[in-house]
């Protein structure tokens, strides 16, 4: 009968198990640290846009926790909160998303134009946001 012998292979899966705990961890601090990117960019774009008639409006882009299962991890950045005013001309006085105030600015109205400070920021930012977490990939696993 045969003999099969291996030499190295614990080595070998030892150096794949490294690189699966490198990536778990490497994983949300890249997407923290592309997200940090993105919610720059969209503020300065905004804020280039004129986008600044509700006080929070800028300081409402956020990035939300790290979220998602053990197989997919994910952040979304959006205005978060409520701006401290209602429609008035409505006689609404509850408060407005700024997710709402942000749909409108990036979209428009039949009265307003639209003003996408989030597609712009996007396309503008795409390669800083690439280059952040890749930073933060090559740092993290050494590669």
């Amino acid at each position: 009968m045969g003999e099969f012998d291996t030499v190295g292979l614990e080595a070998v899966i030892e150096a794949f198990g490294n690189r699966e705990r490198a990536t778990v961890e490497a994983v949300p601090k890249m997407l923290k640290a592309g997200a940090e990117v993105l919610i720059e960019a969209q503020q300065a774009e905004a804020k280039a846009m004129g986008i600044e008639e509700t006080a929070g409006f800028i300081k409402s882009i956020k990035a939300t926790a790290v979220k998602g299962g053990s197989t997919e991890k994910y952040v979304e950045v959006y205005l978060q909160g409520r701006a401290r005013h209602g429609n008035d001309r409505k006689g609404d006085k509850s408060n407005v998303r700024y997710a709402t105030i942000g749909f409108v600015a990036e979209y428009g109205t039949s009265s307003q134009q639209a003003r996408p400070y989030m597609t712009v920021a996007n396309e503008k930012a795409q390669e800083k946001v690439i280059e952040a977490q890749l930073g933060i990939w090559e740092r993290e696993t050494n590669g």
